[in-house]
């Protein structure tokens, strides 16, 4: 006799059952993740505080208007500007790519390479502080001037 006749229809009805509910289960479980997964993708963190933060430093002569990409909050006042930070005057413009910023005191400093350009000047060095209101700029490292 043949061995699928000798089962019982009730076993192979509910062995038939299972496989059909764990298959089911499967493909139910695969869409729900990969739908879930797509939906977090959609709504990505930034790790930046501030985008497109704008500052100024103010003093008697001129305004300086910085500017960068990205921005972090140390504290109350110091701000971790990052990603193609410009410092601009009338007079000059400063880039560098992590600066920090102090808003209270109005100071900025980087240690990172900075590039200073004004009429006839060039600078390039490996960072810089702003204090006294803007008055006053010091750049320190290796530090290249180029007068024309």
């Amino acid at each position: 006799m043949n061995f699928l006749f000798s089962l019982d229809r009730k076993y192979i009805l509910l062995f038939s059952l299972v496989i059909f509910l764990s298959f089911f289960v499967f493909i139910f479980y695969k869409f729900f993740f990969s739908f879930e997964e797509n939906i977090i993708s959609n709504f990505s963190v930034k790790s930046a505080d501030i985008t497109d933060p704008r500052f100024s430093i103010d003093n008697l002569d001129r305004k300086i208007l910085i500017t960068a990409r990205e921005g972090n909050f140390i504290d109350d006042n110091k701000i971790l500007l990052k990603k193609n930070v410009l410092f601009k005057s009338k007079k000059f413009s400063i880039i560098s790519d992590n600066v920090i910023f102090n808003r209270k005191e109005q100071t900025a400093k980087s240690d990172n390479k900075s590039i200073f350009k004004s009429n006839k000047t060039k600078i390039s060095s490996e960072g810089f502080d702003i204090y006294d209101n803007g008055n006053k700029i010091k750049f320190h490292g290796n530090s290249k001037i180029i007068l024309k």
